[in-house]
């Protein structure tokens, strides 16, 4: 049976926790943080193997010499894998280093600079190569083309058409927004 002073203690130590609130980035923006970086991690992992796996299936095509595919679209896709692959494993490291030292400066040092810079510039060929993915496998699916088949060639198509979308719903919504900022302006 608890005995007065105990009951007392309790008591104000209960009336003193209901006044702690959390700080803003408390624990509970650092567990939406890790959230968050799990999240990016899985989807750069997903992102970089598929990537692979298409490049794998381009080098398929040029050792079996396949007539049906041998167009510049399988050129520059081949190219662009060689580039856009380097750049997300870079950036997959570049995140984690950035996550567990998030004091660093990012806008005062240059090598980051620099490769936010270059990734900007590979994004716009990204785009293009989204719409040259899809051309070019829907081309091979409308020939029947035999020896493109591979489930490496469908991940990708449908990878491409994920991207294709999440673009086309980001545009959307960036010129939803153009009124609500021209309002505000005002």
């Amino acid at each position: 049976m608890p005995t007065k002073k105990s009951t007392k203690v309790s008591r104000s130590s209960t009336s003193s926790l209901n006044k702690i609130s959390s700080p803003p980035g408390g624990p509970a923006s650092l567990q939406i943080k890790s959230y968050g970086f799990i999240f990016s991690t899985l989807l750069g992992i997903i992102g970089i193997t598929i990537n692979i796996f298409a490049i794998l299936w381009i080098y398929k095509l040029e050792n079996i010499d396949c007539k049906c595919s041998n167009n510049w679209m399988r050129i520059y896709i081949k190219y662009y894998l060689h580039v856009i692959i380097p750049v997300m494993v870079i950036t997959f490291f570049m995140n984690l280093y950035l996550y567990n030292n998030i004091n660093i400066d990012i806008k005062t040092n240059l090598l980051f600079s620099f490769f936010l810079f270059f990734s900007w510039f590979v994004n716009i060929f990204g785009f293009i190569n989204i719409i040259i993915s899809i051309i070019f496998i829907n081309k091979l699916k409308e020939i029947n083309c035999d020896c493109s088949e591979d489930i490496k060639r469908e991940v990708y198509y449908i990878y491409n058409i994920i991207m294709a979308s999440l673009l086309c719903i980001t545009i959307l919504i960036g010129l939803m927004s153009i009124p609500i900022v021209i309002l505000r302006l005002k």
